[in-house]
């Protein structure tokens, strides 16, 4: 039985997917690569999916709730959202822990999942 992807579980199904290629390249950098390839894929991934939760969360709240001033909130929350997932990226880069190409593999891992689920739903509608 499966569950036809819609604007209301449509996050869900974004998170859950890229959760998933998440984990199947994790692994395939640990197994084919190396550690550092696997834990920058890993980093990666988790800032992705982190940094789009946390845009949806703030759009959530500027259209649930209607600031006084939503162009003066949403200005206020990207500049803070883009400070920290910079310097969370700065630590991981600058850390020798990480590989920078495990790294980008992982960053693109929303952009991935958003492509194919895009993909998916031009064929499964015939366009």
């Amino acid at each position: 039985m499966t569950t036809a992807i819609n604007e209301d579980n449509l996050f869900a199904v974004i998170i859950k997917g890229s959760l998933a290629l998440l984990a199947v390249l994790s692994i395939g950098g640990f197994a084919l690569f190396s550690l550092k390839t696997g834990m920058g894929i890993l980093a990666g991934g988790g800032i992705a999916i982190a940094n789009f939760a946390w845009l949806r969360n703030v759009l959530q709240r500027i259209l649930g709730l209607m600031p006084a001033k939503p162009n003066l909130y949403a200005q206020i929350r990207f500049v803070g959202r883009m400070a920290v997932t910079g310097l969370v990226l700065y630590v991981v880069i600058t850390s020798g822990w990480f590989s920078l190409a495990g790294l980008l593999v992982g960053l693109s891992v929303i952009v991935a999942n958003i492509i194919a689920l895009s993909i998916y739903g031009a064929l499964r509608t015939g366009g």
